[in-house]
């Protein structure tokens, strides 16, 4: 079990909590600045870096994320359904409409769903 630490606001007014990185969802980027936003199926956290960093350093800590599209790293065991015709990966079976997804491009949904099928996971696809 990881920990990384981020805020739980922006500009980092909060101090730093730990974060999970079992927990996290995908990993997103604020265009404006350097930000990784820290998804996870509750809440965003926030940190430095570059989302090809923050990906590397997960995955060498034994998870599995994977560049979905420019904006956007996912991670693979989270997932429970990917809507094909969308492109998007979404992270809980019951949704509600503050529930969160990820958008992927066209190649890279083709990976996503070959990690899927590869970790042998129960994801729903559509």
């Amino acid at each position: 079990m990881s920990m990384i630490s981020a805020t739980t606001d922006l500009e980092g007014q909060s101090g730093l909590v730990p974060v999970r990185g079992e927990d996290i969802i995908f990993l997103g980027t604020d265009s404006s600045s350097s930000i990784i936003l820290l998804h996870t199926l509750d809440s965003v956290f926030y940190t430095t870096g570059t989302l090809k960093y923050w990906t590397r350093v997960l995955n060498a800590s034994g998870y599995t994320f994977y560049l979905a599209d420019r904006n956007n790293s996912i991670n693979i065991h989270n997932i429970v359904e990917i809507n094909s015709l969308l492109k998007v990966a979404y992270f809980e079976r019951e949704r509600t409409k503050d529930s969160k997804y990820c958008t992927m491009s066209k190649s890279g949904i083709k990976k996503v769903c070959q990690l899927v099928g590869e970790l042998n996971t129960s994801v729903v696809f559509n």
